[in-house]
């Protein structure tokens, strides 16, 4: 074997050195007591002197304070209204007095609707469900209809109570599911170790983590060998033994030894805060349907409303029947919030995005979750999804140069490329130079073009030695081939394979099964390479030897060509794809955990590398866009059906009531369904 180095004015490296390996940074040198008293203090003091909950959270926290825990009071009122109710309704008295004795139990069962109904207007929410609930209930008394008075108040109150207890329990699994903020982190400072909230550590502090304890930040492990339990973040998964030189994340659980770890990242910076604001703003982006409900509503309570007056005040002039036009347009009037849609369908979403948070998929949004459900074309990055996108050199084949002097060179044009082959490259071999004699640029979709000791080399794919007029060998065996040149002279190639990640063909499968009418995988390897994993995993459209641009074209291409509500997914690995993730109607990352561009540009994050996880995020969403739309049929058939039936009589306004309160009620319970549905 040739193992002349001298031509590129270099020593010929160390037979032991393997892998290229950065400098440990020193140890940074011990500070006075007081210094380190005094940076955490500072700190402390400008952390306390920020906004405490931003304008979005303050907003959140006062919606969340609506659905309070169920108390004593909230079922012991009620039952003592209705049981003085039935006791003065055997009583026998008449007349005014009959009226003053019910109006104690319509003031107990109706006094806390009432500050409800005050509390939304002070908020400037004036057609409100409870005050709407108060006027249908005071024109129902004033009729002498006491039972029909009460009952709506009751009912209200009820409604009140399921809806709290069934948001709750919604969103509660959601924020156990998103339970890890990190309480404290201990820091090694002069005087001993330090436990300080997350927030006061700086980058390049070192933090010691205990077995059991949670990782409060990012960092890399200076000291420690130990077990690691990621499922916090990634859903169901195995623990991952790790020693010095590991990437630690913030929220996995250290399980066995004691660790040393250098944060380089602050926490407001962190894994764990990112996947947390994530988790906190994703109501904010709101679903199609909820949009549309939100307009419904915006128009239909006013024109109910407006439609009562009218009932209550239009026909009697021509027929004198005042007394019964007001019944009906109380009953009217009754029926006129949708509160079982405006309920309902936010709740629904939440336990959808629950159930995928459970199985490590994060959901940016309830517009991505509708997004997702309504996806019928799936498209695939090759590497990184399909395949494990850990790429191993299995051949070399030189031309007049030996075969580790040609994986040497290849390897350190590649030092600085972050793409898969060129990780595999400098697996293989040690870079014969040092980073700082080494110069490089990376050709999309072609490969890199570095110099090194004068001498210009070329490493890529055929098409880039093609564009320079470069004469290249056709592999004889399959794999993916690496092309090396010398100034201008054709060197000889390098074989890497990928494997087909486990679980693939069962993930896509399944999702044909589901409904995904169109599969696509783009990649840029050559089309013999791609072609018998597209036939192997059924894909019905395959592009191969394509540019980043190219990929970009094919997507735009399937968006602009795809009919009625469907929507067009995109799945990579967030290395190399930004463009094409917002550019999809939902962008999907696999193996998020750790990838700072996954977390910017995706739209829905698959926290590990399992892609068997992809169908179960398709069934949650696509099962909680079917409880939405359950949910919404039953909520204006109802409505509409009481509307019709009130105008012309036919509903007495109890019945009204408890009618609209049960679709209330069934609304809010279908939307728990989904809980606890799927297991990965």
């Amino acid at each position: 074997m040739n193992n002349d180095y001298t031509s590129f004015g270099i020593q010929e490296p160390d037979e032991d050195i393997k892998i290229y390996r950065t400098k440990e940074k020193p140890e940074p040198p011990a500070a006075p007591v007081e210094s380190v008293e005094r940076e955490y203090t500072e700190k402390a003091e400008q952390i306390e002197s920020r906004e405490k909950t931003p304008p979005r959270r303050q907003s959140r926290k006062r919606e969340l304070k609506k659905y309070r825990e169920l108390s004593v009071k909230d079922v012991a009122v009620p039952l003592l209204a209705a049981l003085i109710f039935a006791a003065l309704w055997f009583a026998p008295t008449g007349g005014w007095i009959r009226t003053l004795t019910f109006l104690i139990p319509y003031f107990i069962a109706g006094f806390d609707v009432l500050l409800k109904a005050l509390e939304r207007i002070a908020e400037k929410e004036p057609l409100n469900e409870a005050l709407v609930s108060v006027l249908a209930s005071i024109a129902a008394f004033a009729l002498g209809h006491y039972f029909a008075a009460l009952l709506i108040m009751l009912l209200f109150r009820i409604c009140s109570m399921v809806e709290s207890y069934t948001v709750r329990k919604g969103r509660k699994r959601f924020s156990e599911l998103m339970n890890i903020r990190p309480e404290y982190a201990n820091v090694e400072t002069a005087e001993g170790v330090l436990s300080v909230s997350p927030d006061y550590v700086n980058v390049g502090d070192i933090i010691a983590v205990q077995p059991g304890e949670r990782i409060p930040l990012d960092g890399v492990i200076i000291d420690g060998i130990t077990t690691i339990d990621c499922s916090p973040l990634a859903g169901k998964t195995e623990a991952v033994a790790v020693t010095a030189g590991y990437r630690a994340l913030s929220g996995c659980i250290n399980i066995t030894s004691p660790i040393r770890i250098r944060v380089d990242r602050s926490y407001e910076d962190s894994t764990v805060s990112r996947i947390l604001s994530l988790a906190e703003e994703s109501p904010e982006n709101k679903s199609r349907q909820e949009k549309l409900i939100a307009v419904f509503g915006k128009y239909f309570s006013p024109a109910v409303i407006a439609a009562a007056v009218l009932i209550a005040l239009v026909p009697p002039i021509f027929n004198g029947q005042w007394l019964e036009y007001l019944h009906r347009a109380a009953v009217f009037l009754m029926v006129s919030c949708p509160s079982a849609m405006t309920l309902s369908v936010p709740l629904a979403y939440f336990v959808g995005m629950g159930c995928a948070v459970e199985n490590g998929v994060l959901i940016k949004g309830f517009s991505y979750l509708e997004s997702l459900a309504n996806a019928d074309t799936f498209v695939f990055e090759k590497t990184g999804t399909i395949t494990d996108g850990r790429f191993t050199v299995t051949d070399v084949f030189p031309e007049g140069l030996g075969e580790r002097e040609l994986l040497g060179i290849a390897a350190t044009a590649e030092m600085y490329s972050a793409h898969p082959i060129a990780r595999a490259l400098r697996q293989a071999s040690a870079p014969i130079v040092d980073a700082q004699d080494v110069s490089a640029e990376d050709i999309p979709g072609r490969g890199v073009r570095a110099f090194i000791g004068g001498k210009e080399i070329l490493v890529g794919n055929a098409a880039l030695l093609a564009d320079n007029g470069i004469g290249y060998k056709v592999p004889s065996r399959s794999g993916t081939a690496v092309h090396v040149a010398v100034d201008r002279r054709y060197c000889g190639h390098i074989l890497v394979s990928d494997r087909l990640r486990r679980g693939a063909f069962d993930a896509l499968e399944n999702m044909r099964v589901q409904g995904v009418s169109k599969t696509v995988m783009l990649t840029g390897d050559v089309l013999s390479v791609a072609r018998p994993l597209g036939s192997k995993l059924n894909f019905d459209m395959l592009k191969a030897e394509l540019l980043p641009e190219e990929k970009l074209a094919a997507v735009d291409y399937l968006i602009s060509n795809k009919g009625g509500i469907g929507t067009v997914a995109f799945v990579g690995d967030g290395v190399n794809d930004a463009p094409i993730l917002r550019r999809a109607d939902v962008g999907i990352v696999m193996g998020a955990l750790g990838c700072d561009e996954a977390f910017d540009n995706a739209d829905i994050l698959v926290m590990d590398e399992k892609i068997g996880k992809l169908p179960i995020a398709v069934k949650a969403a696509r099962f909680t866009q079917l409880v939405v739309k359950e949910n919404t049929g039953l909520a204006l058939i109802a409505k509409f059906a009481l509307l019709a039936g009130s105008a012309l009589g036919f509903v007495p306004i109890a019945a009204a009531a408890a009618v609209d309160s049960g679709v209330v009620i069934l609304s809010l319970i279908n939307s728990l369904r989904a809980l606890g549905s799927w297991k990965e």
